[in-house]
């Protein structure tokens, strides 16, 4: 199962619908419980999509299609934030430091996304836990360049 069907799988209560007849440029849509997708996507821009769209069905209310008042394109902001949050989580950033990976490309390669959806994640991260998070064991700190330092704490 790749990343976008277990996102799928772990959101059940959406209707997830391929529809080729979505303009090039949008790549999804979300709508009273139901996604719609465009199909003309690479996998790393559909889980990507995927994502954004699940996090428009958790935290979305009204039309915000048009983005003309600031709260829409907050609202818009906010879905794409907790969208990077769902494809790189904490276990992710610590599987690639595990896997000796240290670049951009290598991790988004690792986790099946694209470099753009990393990177926003990592900002996302960075802006949420300025002072570094603490997570399995863990130290992970997120750098203003877009870098992360992760540090296995030891057992006292």
């Amino acid at each position: 199962m790749d990343k976008a069907e277990k996102l799928m799988a772990d959101f059940q209560g959406i209707n997830y619908i391929f529809d080729s007849s979505m303009p090039d440029g949008q790549k999804g849509l979300y709508i009273d419980n139901h996604v719609y997708l465009n199909p003309r996507q690479t996998s790393q821009e559909l889980t990507a999509t995927i994502a954004e769209e699940i996090a428009h069905y958790l935290t979305s209310s009204g039309d915000i299609i048009c983005q003309e008042t600031a709260e829409q394109r907050k609202q818009e902001q906010r879905a794409r934030d907790i969208g990077s949050t769902l494809v790189v989580t904490p276990e992710d950033i610590i599987a690639c430091h595990k896997e000796g990976l240290s670049t951009v490309w290598e991790c988004a390669e690792y986790l099946e996304i694209n470099k753009k959806s990393f990177e926003h994640a990592i900002n996302v991260y960075a802006r949420m836990y300025e002072e570094g998070l603490t997570y399995q064991n863990y130290c992970i700190f997120f750098q203003a360049n877009g870098t992360i330092d992760v540090t296995e704490l030891l057992d006292k």
